[in-house]
């Protein structure tokens, strides 16, 4: 399907208007975000920065970041339970790479429906079932990320932990920890919750849902340390980075910049983040003793890689859907799915 095809089926959405709305808040909220960032730069002294990169560490930095997504695929592979389940690890690589895409042009997660429902025109698979096990996978990077951040943070500090992180992981830490009990109640007693018994014909979907979040107690320690090597990637990118620019952070640094800053991509009013990322950054950055101006070439190089190319890419992608050999778009009710 050609891509203004795409788009005139996007207009049939009911919800459009209200989709629209929010994008635009959104992207409000992350200009201003980034007219802060940017307010203290010299933006001369950047792009002499930048002129100056390696392009061999550029190049590993974009390859440790897209490699990540290969792992990411082969995880939620082994994640899904649906019998029947054809697709590859590679097909989920590329479902993850579209709807993370449009995460980064849409607040609050939307694209993961998106991703849902590429899950079900590709692949048969019930679109709430795929939410489930999408959610779950979510909880596992969230837990990742604080583990590491936490982990990071007392190595590189010890006991002179900035206040400011300590007060972020004491909200942090108990969200985290009433996230995984409520998830734990929902599974196995979600039958018994008064709103269940209420929702009439869409109990089913709530069914699939609960189906989708199932996994396999031997599979946990697998998930484990495939969430821990794709965040290990995502660190790499912001090594390399550091690398192109000749100043050397360390691996643990690194993964204490890149955790830290992955709280900013779960607040629901920006795009993956934007501008809340690039300002956590610059402050991350302080606690390491890298200041202005060295610290904005490192961001801005970082977050044309994870954020603005992901962007690019994502569209041309969805220009060439027909080469990647996944369908993209089909606005219309099937029977047997949800």
């Amino acid at each position: 399907m050609s891509l203004s095809a795409w788009l005139s089926d996007m207009k049939t959405l009911p919800s459009k208007k209200r989709i629209w709305k929010r994008t635009l808040l959104s992207f409000l909220i992350s200009l201003f975000l980034l007219y802060l960032f940017l307010s203290k730069a010299n933006l001369g002294q950047i792009l002499r920065s930048m002129s100056g990169v390696d392009p061999f560490f550029i190049l590993l930095a974009f390859l440790s970041h897209y490699s990540s997504y290969l792992l990411r695929g082969y995880r939620w592979k082994r994640m899904i339970q649906s019998p029947g389940f054809s697709g590859t690890s590679f097909d989920l690589a590329k479902t993850i790479f579209l709807f993370q895409s449009l995460n980064c042009v849409l607040p609050a997660k939307l694209g993961d429906f998106y991703g849902a429902h590429l899950m079900g025109i590709n692949f048969s698979l019930s679109r709430s079932y795929a939410l489930g096990s999408l959610f779950l996978w979510r909880v596992f990077d969230f837990a990742m990320v604080v583990a590491l951040a936490m982990a990071t943070a007392f190595l590189l500090f010890g006991d002179r932990v900035p206040s400011e992180f300590f007060w972020a992981m004491e909200v942090v830490g108990p969200c985290l920890l009433v996230l995984l009990v409520f998830l734990w109640l929902f599974f196995h007693y979600h039958k018994r919750f008064p709103w269940v018994n209420r929702l009439g014909r869409l109990k089913g979907l709530v069914d699939s849902f609960r189906e989708g979040l199932r996994m396999r107690w031997r599979d946990v320690p697998f998930l484990f340390v495939t969430t821990a090597m794709i965040w290990c990637l995502e660190a790499g990118r912001f090594h390399f980075v550091c690398r192109s620019t000749s100043i050397d952070v360390g691996a643990i640094p690194a993964l204490f910049i890149t955790s830290s800053a992955a709280f900013l991509t779960i607040i629901p009013f920006t795009p993956s983040g934007l501008g809340a990322v690039e300002l956590s950054m610059l402050k991350l950055l302080d606690y390491l003793g890298i200041g202005n101006p060295m610290a904005y070439p490192l961001i801005i190089g970082d977050r044309i890689i994870a954020h603005w190319s992901q962007v690019l890419l994502g569209a041309l992608l969805l220009l060439f859907s027909g080469t990647i050999k996944l369908k993209i778009w089909e606005f219309k009710e099937e029977k047997g799915k949800t």
